[in-house]
């Protein structure tokens, strides 16, 4: 591309230290032709700080050596700016640590992230003509699961109210009993005496031609319906029915062969990490991302039905964030209903982008995961919760809003005459009151005024200004 490339000296060519790389290159170009030079590790490739904004950033506060920090404080190679002085390595540099948070590539994995926090659909992801991601409504999804005891007639019905509670999505499960335990498996959430076959069995009867009627159904009310394929046949079975969204459940993120399936369709993919570790999230998130797939969502959850609500941690979905910022973060929410729904949006608050809740029309019919769900009731309540969280959060930043003008200009108080103040009298602190309105000047500039000179009669009650001072 016609740039000029400066080799390293065999001394500089292994584990030098990067300031004397920067030095030799330094020499070579010509001391007198440099007032700055910047160095951009190619390690680094997700930085977010514009390097023309940098330098003038340095040069506006007299900076002579800037460094960049990850968010946790240690030091990386994004960027570096260093002055004539800090090249000469003057000891009286004044230098600077300033955050730029992007991937440090040492491994396959960090690489793969590096090209995920530099994809377009790394942040937002289109679906059925909804965006879900930063800046854009919570994506609210009804997981009915198999509460439609494989009814037809109930699971239209549960869409219908789904669709009528104002929620995103509707979800169901897919599997085939046989394919998803062992025959000798037993319940483990109701006793040894019954095995997970027999219960499975009951509720794995929906196949392609009753998914692709939920489907179009579902469209027509103006709901996205998607399901858990929990087997590579019920995954491939469902994206030929053109499923826009795929859903990976917690107990199948390890499975590899299953998660690179999913993500070979090309799909946006929600994974639940509930119960699992840091490296076997990693992992998974590395097999979806290899496979060029960067529509990605991951969801804190407790893996266990129902959730005591001190069990709930939901600050897992800060930790998330934390491990992986350049990907959109939800909550599956397994906790009881409350009285008040809040919960989820609890979940919307400390930024989920996606919420998803069990939902039954019943919780007293048996059979499926009906008695931790939330009826149609609730989930009205539960979207109306979420959206104004939304509302109310407003924006992350310390400003004077449009709506405060007004109260700001008549509640606030200026410097007034407590007394009249005679020419050449000099200001005291007992002459002076603060009252309202705020046309003034400041309360916090009564120091300017106290121990200054009259330069005019001023009059009791009168608000002072600077230029009658002297």
């Amino acid at each position: 591309n016609g740039a000029n490339v400066i080799r390293r000296t065999q001394e500089l060519a292994g584990e030098a230290p990067l300031m004397e790389v920067y030095r030799h290159a330094w020499k070579l170009v010509g001391p007198e032709r440099i007032s700055y030079m910047i160095g951009i590790q190619p390690d680094h490739p997700g930085r977010r700080k514009d390097p023309d904004w940098v330098i003038e950033f340095v040069k506006v506060n007299v900076i002579d050596d800037l460094f960049t920090v990850d968010r946790n404080g240690k030091r990386n190679g994004a960027l570096r700016v260093m002055s004539e002085g800090a090249l000469r390595g003057d000891p009286s540099v004044i230098t600077h640590a300033l955050m730029d948070d992007c991937v440090n590539i040492h491994t396959h994995a960090d690489f793969v992230m590096a090209i995920h926090e530099i994809s377009p659909n790394s942040r937002e992801i289109a679906v059925a003509g909804k965006m879900i991601g930063e800046g854009h409504p919570v994506f609210v999804i009804a997981e009915a699961a198999c509460n439609h005891m494989c009814d037809m007639g109930l699971a239209r019905k549960m869409i219908d109210r789904a669709a009528e509670a104002g929620a995103d999505a509707i979800k169901f499960q897919t599997y085939k009993a046989e394919r998803l335990v062992r025959r000798e498996a037993k319940l483990y959430w109701a006793g040894a005496e019954t095995s997970q076959v027999e219960y499975y069995q009951k509720l794995d009867r929906f196949g392609a031609t009753e998914y692709e009627e939920l489907f179009s159904y579902a469209r027509a009310r103006g709901i996205i319906a998607f399901s858990t394929p929990f087997d590579l046949e019920s995954a491939s079975m469902l994206n030929d029915l053109g499923m826009p969204l795929f859903k990976i459940a917690s107990c199948d993120l390890p499975d590899k062969r299953l998660v690179r399936r999913v993500a070979g369709f090309g799909k946006p993919i929600i994974l639940s990490t509930g119960g699992s570790t840091p490296e076997e999230v990693d992992q998974a998130v590395t097999t979806i991302l290899e496979t060029g797939n960067h529509q990605l969502v991951l969801m804190a959850c407790m893996l266990s039905y129902p959730t005591a609500d001190e069990d709930a941690n939901l600050l897992r979905i800060r930790a998330l964030k934390e491990r992986y910022p350049s990907v959109i973060v939800g909550l599956s929410d397994h906790t009881e209903p409350d009285t008040h729904m809040v919960i989820p949006a609890l979940g919307a608050t400390l930024g989920a982008q996606v919420i998803e809740k069990h939902y039954t029309l019943d919780r007293s019919l048996t059979g499926s995961g009906h008695f931790f769900a939330v009826t149609p009731e609730d989930l009205t309540k539960m979207v109306a919760n979420i959206r104004l969280s939304e509302k109310v959060l407003g924006e992350a930043r310390i400003a004077v809003a449009p709506k405060e003008e007004a109260a700001r200009a008549s509640a606030r108080r200026s410097i007034v005459a407590e007394r009249c103040i005679r020419r050449g009298e000099v200001i005291e602190s007992s002459m002076l009151g603060m009252k309202r309105p705020g046309d003034g000047l400041p309360g916090w500039k009564i120091d300017q005024v106290i121990g200054k000179r009259a330069k005019q009669d001023i009059e009791a009650d009168q608000a002072l200004s600077l230029d009658m001072l002297e």
